[in-house]
């Protein structure tokens, strides 16, 4: 495998496993007060492995320059938006 495609490959790579362990954790969610069918450990083994491979896709985007420090947004949140009070003094007049 040449340089060139490795950081593809990778990228692939640990896409597929992160979305494979999210949805093993939503096949086996379970309603609550019923026992799950995954081990307590099992559940820590893949909460730690989906750590793993979100901070090597981080490192990934941050060598490329393509990382950003964005955060989701929900529609049910409130976001501030911030003006300066020239434009509030102008759009009052």
């Amino acid at each position: 495998m040449s340089t060139e495609n490795k950081p593809d490959f990778e990228i692939r790579l640990l896409n597929a496993v992160r979305k494979t362990l999210i949805s093993v954790a939503k096949d086996t969610m379970t309603k609550p007060g019923l026992r799950h069918p995954l081990t307590e450990n099992t559940q820590k083994m893949i909460t730690d492995c989906l750590d793993i491979v979100i901070s090597r896709q981080t490192a990934i985007e941050k060598e490329s320059g393509a990382h950003t420090k964005m955060k989701p947004v929900y529609t049910d949140e409130q976001t501030v938006q911030s003006f300066s009070v020239d434009d509030l003094k102008k759009t009052l007049n």
